[in-house]
């Protein structure tokens, strides 16, 4: 019973509306049809029987007075002969009485019934013409209403419903209509849409707190240039006053100020920089990943070299190098990927040049594709992250964590790469290896 009244309700907006006007059509047509018969039936009982007639006896006196009499007699279709009427033997009372006999067939017409039997007959006769306009009507109006009730009243209610929600940008509900006709699959896309909308809101406001954290960021690290200027500025203005500023020590605090404003000058071009990368998005495009993967290890190769570092290419996960490569460097297998390139080599070209600053000799880079990711890993053999910079790696900006030797790089490089590795839908993690030297995880999503 559960399972037939399952696939009742499953059934397409189209297929009930059919099935449940045919019923309303069956419905009506089996009414009208009893009602007219029953309508008829009374009506053939009204008027009179066409094989009866009417047997009149009339009678004359001796004394001139009449008298008249009718019997009803039925002759059932059969051809019959009228019994022998007899009489009486002539009395004193009778005498002189001359009885006449006469039939009269009748007529089954309207004109012979009673007032009572024609107003019988003619309300018969407008409810054989009114019963099936009526019911055909009510029929249309019971249809309508079973078909909405059944089908489109729940729905479009959770629908209204949800449209409100959104409107107020409550999106912690879920309009549920587990029916397998348009409109439960219109609940599901509703749901569908809100889940979309869900990430998108998500993802803005991700960008919109990744973005208060960069300006805060910046603000922060501005006070300390400007607390150094600030400090000069009132130790030369009492040096003045006190007329011993020595002009090598008027030199020294001059080039101060001057490695303090190019901080300064350093951090505004930084913001700057990472307003624009709103702006970037990936442009993907079909290119192999042996090739992608030996033109980045050959570059960065190169920038190895130059600064008096090793750099060691290898492939890890279930896609093993492909042999004889240009000029030995591992590569991965040629399969088609679809990637930005020029995306990709920004975001390594930042996290190897911090590894070739902070490395003492060798670094290591490892390409892998599972799962349509392109994960990169770099690691180099230095002193790794500062503890501050993991507990803050989600914050992207920590230029106090680096040495003093690093500030002007103030971690913008590592705040690059991490917004530019979500515009490709990937991540970067950040963790120092167990044998010593940071480890920088990149994915890229290549489907």
């Amino acid at each position: 019973m559960d399972k037939l009244k399952r696939k009742w309700q499953d059934l397409p907006l189209r297929t009930f509306f059919m099935l449940t006007v045919l019923t309303g059509f069956c419905a009506v047509f089996l009414l009208s049809g009893l009602i007219i018969l029953g309508c008829a039936a009374f009506r053939h009982y009204l008027l009179p029987d066409s094989d009866s007639v009417y047997l009149s006896i009339h009678k004359t006196f001796e004394d001139g007075t009449e008298s008249s009499e009718r019997h009803l007699l039925s002759l059932d279709d059969v051809p019959v002969q009228l019994p022998l009427i007899m009489t009486d033997p002539p009395s004193a009372e009778t005498s002189g009485q001359s009885p006449e006999y006469s039939i009269e067939k009748i007529e089954p017409s309207y004109q012979s019934l009673t007032p009572k039997r024609r107003l019988a007959y003619t309300v018969c006769g407008v409810t054989m013409v009114a019963a099936p306009a009526v019911l055909s009507l009510a029929g249309i109006i019971l249809c309508s209403l079973y078909f909405y009730r059944r089908k489109l009243k729940l729905p479009l209610q959770l629908l209204s419903d949800a449209t409100v929600q959104i409107a107020a940008q409550n999106l912690d509900f879920r309009p549920e209509y587990d029916c397998g006709d348009e409109m439960g699959g219109l609940c599901r896309s509703f749901v569908q849409m809100q889940d979309a909308l869900c990430a998108n809101n998500k993802k803005m406001w991700a960008m919109l707190e990744e973005r208060k954290m960069l300006q805060a960021s910046v603000a922060h690290d501005l006070r300390n240039p400007i607390a150094i200027i600030q400090g000069y500025a009132e130790h030369l203005e009492n040096k003045a006053e006190k007329g011993n500023l020595s002009s090598e020590k008027a030199l020294r605090i001059a080039q101060n100020i001057g490695l303090a404003a190019k901080r300064m000058e350093n951090y505004t071009q930084s913001l700057h920089t990472l307003n624009q990368l709103e702006d970037i998005t990936a442009k993907k495009q079909e290119i192999s990943a042996r090739r992608l993967s030996a033109d980045l290890a050959e570059d960065f190769s190169l920038m190895a070299r130059q600064n008096h570092r090793a750099l060691h290419v290898s492939c890890g996960g279930p896609q093993s190098c492909s042999p004889g490569t240009p000029e030995s460097v591992p590569a991965l297998p040629d399969v088609s990927v679809r990637a930005d390139s020029a995306l990709i080599y920004r975001v390594l070209e930042n996290i190897i040049g911090n590894a070739l600053r902070f490395s003492r000799r060798d670094i290591f880079l490892t390409f892998s594709v599972e799962n349509s990711l392109l994960s990169v890993t770099v690691r180099d053999d230095g002193d790794g992250f500062p503890e501050e910079v993991l507990h803050k790696s989600k914050k992207t900006l920590f230029s106090s964590a680096l040495p003093a030797a690093q500030e002007n790089h103030m971690g913008i490089g590592i705040a690059v790469s991490r917004i530019l590795c979500h515009r490709h839908g990937g991540t970067l993690r950040l963790s120092n290896s167990p044998l010593g030297g940071a480890i920088a995880e990149l994915s890229f999503d290549i489907s």
